[in-house]
């Protein structure tokens, strides 16, 4: 019997891998769908937290009606003019317990200045309501005391608003608004003063422009460093600080002067988001022109806008492209200026 041996067909071989060529194409798919996701996902995160800090404006907006309905005047800051030893008590200070912090009011003295050694356990305290998630900087960094030589954070923990105290006289003088006034020192029946002005026993009734159409409260973020449209200035306080950002500081409450484009000068057109604060680490103190006014501008981490509170306790977007003078409308309180719709 013959036997005849056939060769069996070559089966072909099962792969178990991809090839280099298909492993580059799924890379450069993943990597496509990724850049297209990324941007999705910090627009919501930054949704979100651009959400927290309107409803931390919202919950001081109340503090300050509860405040009134109380005390029958608002918590306007408490500031004696120069270098001196009398108490200099901020309105947010003040507005503690409004915003259920009643035992840090407690703890404070109010017969001491803020920066005084017994105040320094609590005004160093961080308060969660009264900073914005969206500020790139430590949450818990600290201000200082302006006259202490040499300066040092080391005092105050920091909050991102503050009150709009006037709209200074040199914008009205460079025909850039249409009121002004002085804040050095404030005088009460000035046009020019914001709902919160320091110094001045105010309330509701004074807002004859309107509370809908009258600012409480705006951003300013990130101090006492100091920032501009292109970002931080410099990491080093040394060199370069706002006079401001201590929750517990009168200085942080924030009059209107307005800036150049660039953020460098004040006494500009832009009003919002070119600078959060002048810089005044190399100047004296007190300062030559501000003298205990704080330095600090409208300036936020959300992209295109601030919020601010207004005297009603809603909050709004402001936009940076506002002109001053319309700004500097909504910040007077009895301005009689016509808003434009």
């Amino acid at each position: 019997m013959v036997t005849h041996s056939f060769p069996f067909a070559s089966r072909p071989s099962s792969r178990n891998a991809f090839t280099l060529v298909e492993l580059l194409v799924v890379m450069a798919v993943i990597g496509i769908l990724v850049s297209l996701l990324l941007p999705a996902i910090q627009a919501a995160r930054e949704a979100a937290r651009r959400s927290q800090c309107q409803n931390n404006l919202k919950q001081l907006g109340l503090a300050v009606h509860n405040f009134a309905d109380t005390k029958r005047a608002l918590p306007s800051s408490v500031r004696p003019q120069g270098l001196t030893t009398l108490p200099r008590i901020a309105g947010m200070t003040q507005l503690l317990p409004f915003f259920e912090e009643t035992t840090k009011l407690n703890q404070f003295d109010l017969t001491k200045n803020w920066g005084h050694l017994d105040n320094r356990p609590v005004v160093s305290t961080r308060i969660e309501i009264l900073q914005c998630p969206s500020v790139e900087q430590d949450p818990n960094r600290l201000d200082g005391v302006p006259e202490t030589s040499p300066w040092a954070p080391d005092v105050a923990a920091v909050t991102d608003y503050a009150a709009t105290i006037y709209v200074d006289q040199r914008l009205k003088d460079a025909n850039l608004v249409d009121e002004g006034g002085t804040g050095v020192p404030a005088v009460a029946g000035s046009p020019g003063l914001g709902m919160l002005a320091y110094n001045v026993v105010s309330r509701f009734k004074d807002v004859t422009d309107g509370l809908s159409h009258t600012i409480m409260y705006a951003e300013s973020a990130g101090r006492p460093f100091v920032y501009r449209r292109n970002g931080l200035v410099n990491a080093d306080l040394l060199e370069s600080r706002v006079n401001g950002g201590g929750w517990a500081r009168p200085a942080s409450d924030m009059s209107i002067d307005g800036a150049s484009d660039d953020g460098v000068a004040d006494v500009g057109a832009c009003a919002v988001n070119c600078t959060n604060g002048i810089n005044v680490a190399a100047s004296p103190v007190p300062h030559p022109y501000y003298v205990s006014v704080g330095t600090s501008e409208p300036y936020a981490f959300h992209p295109g806008i601030a919020n601010a509170t207004m005297g009603d306790g809603s909050v709004r977007p402001i936009a940076e492209e506002i002109d001053i003078r319309e700004f500097a409308k909504l910040v007077t309180r009895a301005g009689g200026e016509a808003l434009r719709q």
